[in-house]
């Protein structure tokens, strides 16, 4: 039936769930943890208007990757004419500088990659390098990862902040800028290759999920509908079967012999007070063990006869009409030695040789017809006979 593979749905749900989990811890694509400082930003110079000493300190700054979580000092410095600082043999103008005093080289981001400026600084005796982040990006900080370029402090600041203290050194006042260690910081993230996994994995198991469900429904509904098309049929069928004539198998009974003779669905032998069913092809069996059989299978076990043709009823016509049963006529029905006669006005009622029955006019027949009925006759006057003496032996 269809409704018994519902569990599957569970399995199937079961089965998306351990798929993602395994998308989640799978190697190379599960969840990684990032560590970072952030980077203490302390500015001391003098403003020339006012010509008083201006001190800001703030947590701005993020240091990077692979630069060591160091304090560091000295007067900013900034490249003259490459902002970017990515020249070999770029130069860089520090306000206030003498000799060999430490400073710090300011630059802007982009132009090549974050190893080349450090390293570009660090040919100069740059104590520290400060990269200050693009326009778009605002007062975000990002992450920098620049192996190679020794124990040199790097940093990066946001754009305004920037911007404010290369206008200073631009102006020719001399910056000093104290780089201190902030906060340490952990993040959990998602690789971009994990979250395409996971979703890729998703989609595909609720495509099949969905797929699946449709063809369940699909298949309940058809199988919902043949069963109230089948319950009518198998109604109608019931009623044709019931027309079958009934015998009630009695001690002494000729024509059976109820130790030889056994129903051919249950394999037993016939019992005295057996109720048995007559086919139209002359075969017996248990009406509890036909009526079932026929009702799913419409021949009979023996011979394959289509019990319901036989009595004149066809199912269903192609314009869906039942064909209207043949008109009523006599009907006579032997089985092995048992004669049995009924008319349609009353299909249910069996005579049997022990019974009585009157003989109405039928149609002329066959020659082999009347060999058959002349038989069926004598033994009814035989079992007549024995029950006016009371046994076959007197």
């Amino acid at each position: 039936m269809a409704w018994q593979r519902r569990p599957e749905a569970d399995i199937r749900a079961r089965g998306a769930l351990a798929l993602l989990a395994l998308a989640l811890c799978s190697p190379g694509a599960g969840s990684q943890a990032l560590e970072w400082y952030s980077a203490v930003v302390g500015l001391e110079y003098v403003d020339p208007q006012t010509n008083q000493t201006v001190w800001s300190v703030s947590e701005s700054g993020r240091f990077g990757d692979n630069s060591p979580k160091e304090a560091a000092q000295g007067l900013v410095g900034a490249p003259a004419g490459d902002p970017e600082g990515c020249a070999p043999d770029a130069r860089f103008f520090v306000p206030g500088g003498r000799g060999a005093a430490p400073w710090v080289a300011l630059v802007a981001r982009g132009g090549c990659t974050f190893k080349d400026k450090v390293l570009v600084a660090a040919r100069r005796n740059a104590s520290a390098v400060v990269v200050y982040n693009e326009e778009t990006y605002g007062n975000v900080t990002a992450p920098m990862s620049h192996a190679g370029t020794g124990n040199i402090v790097v940093i990066m600041i946001s754009y305004p902040k920037g911007r404010e203290i290369l206008d200073l050194v631009q102006k020719g006042i001399a910056v000093k800028m104290t780089i201190g260690i902030g906060t340490r910081h952990m993040q959990e993230f998602i690789s971009g290759q994990s979250v395409v996994f996971v979703a890729i994995a998703f989609i595909t198991m609720m495509i099949i999920s969905l797929a699946w469900l449709i063809f369940y429904y699909i298949q309940r509904f058809l199988y919902t509908g043949s069963q109230f098309g089948s319950q009518g049929h198998r109604k109608e069928t019931k009623k044709v079967i019931g027309q079958l004539p009934l015998h009630t198998v009695k001690h002494g009974e000729k024509g059976i012999d109820i130790d030889a003779e056994n129903c051919a669905v249950c394999i037993e032998n016939f019992k005295v007070k057996d109720v048995i069913r007559i086919l139209p092809c002359k075969h017996i069996f248990h009406r509890i063990c036909i009526d079932p059989w026929l009702l799913d299978h419409r021949t009979c076990p023996m011979c394959k006869l289509d019990v319901i043709k036989a009595l004149g009823y066809w199912g269903e016509s192609e314009d869906g009409q039942e064909l209207p049963s043949p008109e009523s006529a006599p009907v006579s029905i032997s089985a092995g030695n048992l004669s049995v006669t009924f008319q349609d006005e009353d299909r249910s009622s069996v005579s049997s040789p022990l019974s009585s029955a009157t003989s109405e006019s039928t149609p002329p027949c066959p020659a082999s017809l009347k060999e058959d009925v002349g038989e069926d006759t004598a033994l009814l006057e035989a079992g007549r006979s024995d029950l006016q003496c009371g046994g076959p032996a007197c």
